[in-house]
């Protein structure tokens, strides 16, 4: 469950969710001046105590910052965000900094909610910057971790479309997440034969892939109300696995693809893409309609 929350100190706007298990149930949308937005949760590897902080993401000092809280509001690791477009190349430019003298004093107020007041807060040791970014396209950044059991926190950042609820200035919101596949690194093969697929992380409601020869794969991590969808897939783990129109297909992710049981394709036996047709294509959207191939 999501709750807002306003810190006293210079109106410092927050935004909290629980990251609980693999995904918490909420994401956060930054929005920046020149309409950029950026969508961010948090996940856990593994099943244990490190998992119950909250998230928070709000606006201080012209800055959106992003907090890791316990239970007792004492913040256990924070960082600074701020995003671009980039207009040559039409990709997004994603900047992590260290929280700044003036945060850091509004954070430590004493009129603010936090506790542990004047003590260092843990923060990213130096500028991070992910450059040409695409859309639907993710960056990871770790926040905490159990080096006795290996698990880890970590933010996964995307690009996000659309129009920003603050045009001339920032804005920040929480947004329920729907199911989501998650495809990181994979490994493709068709009727047993290893493609060469382009090494990328793809999250989204929606995965396409292109594969020469065998025409355009729309999959879906929920019903997407599209009778031309069948629900043939087997996700599992990392993997997710189907059988139309003669093709047996197999997708090997290195992380959890986020949906399990029966899940939903569409195939388009005879598409070819005009510009290098001869190799697979990644893609991902929140909405099918946006990937389905143009008749």
């Amino acid at each position: 469950m999501t709750r807002a929350l306003i810190v006293i100190a210079a109106s410092i706007a927050i935004i909290a969710s629980a990251a609980q298990g693999q995904q918490s149930s909420y994401a956060h949308r930054a929005w920046f001046p020149d309409g950029t937005g950026v969508e961010i949760h948090a996940e856990a590897t593994g099943s244990s105590h490190i998992s119950a902080p909250l998230v928070e993401t709000g606006i201080a000092n012209d800055e959106v910052n992003r907090l890791i809280v316990d239970k007792n509001d004492h913040i256990l690791f924070g960082y600074n965000l701020a995003a671009f477009r980039d207009t040559q190349s039409d990709t997004t430019v994603i900047r992590i900094l260290p929280l700044d003298s003036k945060t850091l004093e509004l954070l430590n107020d004493p009129r603010s909610r936090y506790t542990g007041k004047g003590g260092a807060i843990p923060t990213v040791s130096m500028v991070h910057e992910f450059r040409s970014v695409k859309s639907g396209e993710a960056v990871t950044l770790d926040l905490m971790s159990n080096p006795a059991t290996g698990e880890k926190v970590y933010d996964v950042l995307r690009p996000i479309t659309g129009p920003s609820p603050s045009p001339t200035g920032m804005s920040v919101s929480a947004v329920p997440t729907p199911a989501q596949l998650s495809l990181k690194g994979i490994e493709l093969r068709v009727n047993g034969q290893l493609m060469n697929a382009p090494v990328s992380w793809m999250i989204g409601a929606t995965v396409r892939i292109d594969v020469p020869g065998h025409g355009a794969y729309v999959i879906a991590a929920a019903d997407p109300k599209n009778a031309h969808f069948y629900q043939t897939v087997r996700a599992d783990g990392k993997s997710l696995s189907w059988s139309i129109d003669g093709d047996q297909v197999q997708v090997i992710s290195k992380t959890d693809v986020g949906a399990s049981g029966i899940i939903w394709v569409y195939h388009d036996v005879k598409f070819k893409a005009q510009d290098q047709p001869d190799a697979v294509r990644l893609q991902t959207a929140d909405n099918v309609e946006w990937l389905l191939p143009k008749k």
